[in-house]
């Protein structure tokens, strides 16, 4: 009876976790998605300072900031703080672009990596479920569900050897 419940769920077990691996493409395109209009709002914000700093800085936005922040006027001083945070904005959603152009174990990663960053939160938050059946997907899915395979076959194969340990150990030994 064990090992038809062991066969049971861990075929269970494969089946969940190839589901998920299917999802992790089709979530991580809607992460870039997003990623990508973060983006272009943040550029668009920081096009309006940008075009100031081309009139009189010569197109040197840390120039502008500095102007800013050297001012007499407090409305200015706190001005470089917005401006200041919008180009940290551009440049961080930037280099997050910029590691999403890897090969995609890569990508994977790095959505790992950002887990709890507010961008993926708001993935998390609208993902509609689907599967796509394209080689990235099957593949991923496949890996996942092996690999989760492969550590649960391990970790009871662990604990099978620690009962049997255990048990060895407590039996008392008989002189005949």
């Amino acid at each position: 009876m064990y090992s038809v419940i062991k066969r049971y769920s861990l075929q269970l077990v494969f089946t969940l976790s190839l589901l998920v691996g299917l999802q992790l493409p089709s979530f991580l395109h809607q992460y870039e998605t997003r990623l990508q209009g973060h983006f272009a709002e943040a550029q668009s914000q920081l096009a309006q300072f940008q075009a100031l700093a081309d009139l009189y800085f010569e197109g040197d936005l840390t120039a502008l900031i500095e102007q800013h922040q050297n001012s007499d006027e407090n409305v200015f001083r706190d001005e470089a703080k917005v401006i200041q945070a919008s180009y940290l904005r551009v440049q961080n959603l930037q280099i997050q672009i910029d590691e999403l152009q890897q090969p995609l174990w890569h990508r994977l990663v790095h959505l790992a990596q950002q887990i709890n960053s507010p961008i993926t939160k708001q993935t998390w938050q609208t993902y509609q479920a689907n599967i796509v059946l394209n080689q990235q997907a099957i593949v991923v899915g496949v890996t996942v569900a092996i690999g989760l395979m492969l550590i649960l076959e391990g970790l009871l194969t662990l604990l099978k050897c620690l009962i049997s340990t255990l048990f060895r150990r407590t039996k008392p030994v008989s002189k005949i």
